[in-house]
């Protein structure tokens, strides 16, 4: 059960946000200047890291700061950190022996990322720092409708990683508190079993990685999932279209996507008038940038997303390199939020094929193949990339699914991408495997430099 100052701290959190959300955007440039310029002062007075990663730019503007990637963090943790006392080995045991039971060194919030992307990242976070964490979280629940007070307890189910260094399963437990009933499901479980356990629990707030909200809201309309959730919370994958539609069809409510990653909490979240996701730019400064890390205008595609945390202390993280391929919207919304808009994430650099083509290679995006398997009658589907050929696994195919067929339109649609012709191998298969942290990506690129199975 969540200690009594941990709510505390959360509620205090949150009011504060919602404070925020009241402000003009000048108000919202003061703060950022503000806590940016402690942030920074804090990083170089407690990481040796920092005083040498921005020697002689102490005082140059944000956006002439160097990117810091995933391997440089690792690299230097123990010299990033600013709790002398933290060593990256000793972290890292901690993590295999963990239960989900106990903080570290009786003090810190552990998290780790599955190291799907190339690299695991290990993120140690404060009690201060943890209940920023969770309020961001909250404030997405908020804007989907569903406020945890003390007159109404919320039953929440979370269908992702059961794993105990994940961020998902670290905030379902700390949330577990007389406001929030909170059941963890594993999204890399059996389908039939989650829909047994949420028929059990009848959660009132549905939360999961966007492929298992597609799956559960087919097993809905199926009649076998019986839940009336009155907000769902899609996280951690692309909301296709196809995938918002089926769930609005199956509980009348349309989802509401949520932009997050292990290392910062919530980015952004959609509000209702569901016109694209609100970066939390109070709480984590975002910056969409191309591979060489300039700016990338608004309406246009960024290769990666950089990530400045303004709560971040014990680890601070400036520029911190997520490879999101994020397009910043060029309206408003009607909401009155001081907020920028993402119009769509599209997916991680990661996730972009590099296949053969004339004279070369061409970088194909997942949106290709969400172009065709997406029409598929089917529970899900994932486009796995092999030394030459690609193989495609489409799961609890409908009867009207021919694979021959659906080889030869991922064919025409590779072909039209610019590809080469290469073998297109159709499986139809019971499930999409699941990765470490329980997540079925739709596409999983083949790195050289990777160490084991895709997570």
């Amino acid at each position: 059960m969540t200690s009594p100052l941990l709510i505390a701290r959360v509620l205090w959190r949150r009011r504060q946000l919602r404070r925020r959300e009241r402000w003009r955007e000048e108000q919202l440039c003061v703060h950022q200047q503000r806590v940016l310029a402690a942030l920074r002062e804090f990083a170089y007075a407690r990481s040796p890291f920092y005083r040498r990663f921005h020697r002689g730019l102490e005082r140059a503007p944000l956006d002439q700061l160097p990117p810091l990637t995933k391997a440089t963090l690792m690299d230097n943790f123990d010299e990033v950190v600013t709790d002398r006392a933290l060593r990256l080995t000793d972290l890292q045991s901690y993590l295999e022996a963990d239960r989900g039971d106990g903080l570290f060194h009786s003090r810190y919030w552990v998290a780790a990322t599955s190291g799907s992307s190339g690299r695991r990242s290990i993120i140690p976070t404060d009690a201060a720092e943890w209940a920023a964490v969770i309020a961001s979280y909250a404030r997405a629940n908020e804007w989907a409708g569903v406020r945890a007070g003390l007159r109404h307890r919320t039953r929440m189910a979370v269908v992702s990683s059961t794993t105990a260094w994940h961020q998902s399963s670290r905030v379902a437990a700390s949330v577990r508190s007389p406001l929030v009933d909170s059941v963890r499901l594993d999204a890399g479980a059996p389908l039939p079993e989650i829909v047994a356990r949420l028929n059990a629990a009848r959660p009132e707030v549905l939360i999961g990685y966007a492929s298992v909200i597609k799956a559960l809201a087919g097993e809905q309309l199926a009649g076998r999932l019986r839940i009336a959730p009155r907000a769902v919370n899609s996280a951690s994958e692309v909301l296709t279209a196809a995938s918002r539609e089926l769930a609005t069809r199956a509980w009348g409510v349309p989802p509401f996507d949520v932009y997050a990653a292990t290392e910062t909490g919530a980015i952004a979240a959609e509000c209702s008038h569901h016109t694209g996701l609100h970066l939390f730019e109070d709480l984590v400064l975002a910056e969409v940038v191309d591979d060489d890390y300039a700016p990338v205008p608004a309406g246009q595609t960024g290769a990666r997303l950089l990530a400045t945390v303004f709560s971040s202390r014990t680890l601070p993280l400036l520029r911190f390199e997520l490879t999101d391929r994020v397009r910043l919207s060029t309206g408003r919304c009607p909401c009155g939020l001081p907020f920028r808009l993402v119009a769509a994430i599209e997916g991680r650099s990661d996730d972009v094929l590099t296949l053969p083509a004339a004279g070369g290679t061409v970088a194909v995006h997942p949106v290709v193949f969400h172009q065709v398997l997406d029409l598929v009658d089917a529970a899900g589907w994932q486009v796995r990339q092999e030394d030459d050929a690609l193989q495609v696994l489409v799961a609890g195919p409908g009867r009207g699914v021919d694979p021959a067929h659906l080889e030869r339109d991922v064919t025409t649609a590779l072909r039209h991408a610019g590809v080469t012709p290469l073998p297109v191998r159709l499986q139809l298969v019971d499930v999409i495997p699941a990765g470490a942290a329980g997540k079925r990506p739709l596409v999983v690129a083949r790195h050289p430099h990777r160490t084991g199975a895709p997570s």
